[in-house]
């Protein structure tokens, strides 16, 4: 009995020292520093625990669109959905060729990810950019942005991942939106 009571107590002093985590999961997202490829922003699959990433493996524009599509496999998307149209993102998807065979793919909002940190393309994207400020979004344009990125990230580059992501894509495509922005708010 009195050997239960001592592990009993043993037990209450080192539970509340023992770390749970979480399982780790795969999640698609960017970031919006420029790469050494010559983009203005990166896409990634991130590795992400308790809310935090933990791991990321960059990846390039169409791995990302057929993975996130669902027409390729990946651990970000085991159910294989179209994780754009689940998240009410128009115009994400494949471009049919004129035999009817799919040729590329296309996703306007995520072609203008730049425009949340640039003025101008720069050479490397044609048009003009949202941000208030040349190579970064002003201060209340950061506020803004994040709303899209979990409380454990605070920098404007990111990372923006999972649903977050997909929203601010979503969002970008409401011209109201894309207003709000430019303003700061």
């Amino acid at each position: 009995m009195r050997n239960q009571l001592s592990q009993l107590i043993l037990l209450f002093v080192l539970l509340p020292c023992l770390e749970v985590r979480s399982q780790a999961r795969y999640e698609f997202g960017f970031s919006l520093n420029p790469t050494a490829q010559g983009t203005l922003y990166g896409l990634f699959l991130y590795t992400v625990v308790d809310g935090q990433v933990v791991g990321s493996v960059p990846m390039r524009m169409l791995p990302f669109f057929l993975q996130a599509s669902g027409m390729e496999e990946s651990r970000a998307n085991l159910e294989m959905l179209d994780l754009f149209a689940e998240h009410g993102i128009a115009g994400c998807g494949p471009l049919a060729s004129s035999t009817g065979a799919t040729s590329d793919m296309d996703c306007l909002p995520m072609k203008d990810l730049w425009k949340l940190r640039y003025q101008d393309g720069m050479g490397v994207a044609a048009g003009m950019g949202w941000a208030a400020e040349p190579m970064r979004p002003s201060e209340r344009q950061q506020i803004i942005l994040q709303h899209y990125r979990s409380p454990h990230h605070t920098h404007w580059h990111g990372p923006y991942f999972g649903a977050d992501a997909f929203r601010l894509l979503r969002d970008m495509q409401d011209p109201a939106w894309v207003e709000t922005y430019r303003r700061g708010g």
